[in-house]
């Protein structure tokens, strides 16, 4: 009975790995490489990282790797997009479950869901805010490109606000740039408050970034 009992395990495990298709063990890898690069390009930096390295921290050999990535800045673009990605989904949650009535609310939230983001995660802060400005001119082309969508988000709560100003108060009012403003004073507050190793609470740093959002804020619906 003991004797067959290996034997049986190894036909019970052989059964499940073919229970999954090859598409799903490769998107499964996939994950783990990038999870890695997060890891190893957000602590040790992109200049500095290998492949062989890379693959340690993931756990599987290089031949997996060249399976998902024809090199190292392949995968770091696919540890940035991933980044971005989950940053702006929890975004959207926001913008979506947003009333009317209490912009302000809506605003804080998406603060707190946006440096919070980078308290769990310091290696995703770096890799976002300043490991992709020195790969190469592709990268900073996508980060621009990145950058450029998280400002149509807030253009979208911005917009409404400039368009009721029609007293002539304030002139020249631009949504596009107001926008771009917002999110460029977050990004470095951002960059800041990691490079001090977010010590930083996060209420803090979203109360001191509500100061700006506020301020405009009140400009626009006084």
């Amino acid at each position: 009975m003991n004797a067959k009992a290996p034997e049986q395990i190894a036909k019970a495990a052989g059964r499940r790995y073919r229970g999954v298709s090859n598409e799903t063990r490769k998107a499964e890898r996939r994950l783990k490489l990038i999870e890695a690069g997060i890891k190893v390009f957000g602590s040790t930096g992109y200049h500095a990282a290998t492949v062989k390295g890379l693959c340690q921290e993931a756990g599987l050999t290089e031949r997996y790797f060249y399976e998902s990535f024809s090199n190292a800045e392949a995968l770091f673009t696919a540890c940035y997009l991933h980044i971005t990605d989950t940053l702006r989904e929890k975004l959207q949650k926001v913008l979506l479950g947003m009333e009317d009535d209490n912009l302000e609310q809506a605003t804080r939230t998406g603060l707190m869901v946006f440096f919070s983001q980078f308290k769990e995660s310091p290696q995703a802060a770096r890799i976002l805010l300043v490991e992709v400005l020195t790969v190469n001119r592709h990268l900073e082309e996508l980060s621009l490109k990145t950058l450029y969508s998280f400002v149509e988000m807030l253009e979208t709560l911005a917009k409404p606000l400039i368009e009721q100003r029609k007293d002539g108060a304030v002139k020249g009012l631009d949504s596009t740039l107001l926008a771009s403003g917002l999110v460029g004073s977050v990004l470095y507050m951002a960059a800041r408050w990691s490079l001090d190793g977010c010590k930083k609470p996060v209420e803090d740093v979203v109360e001191n970034a509500m100061l700006i959002f506020r301020g405009v804020g009140m400009l626009l619906t006084e």
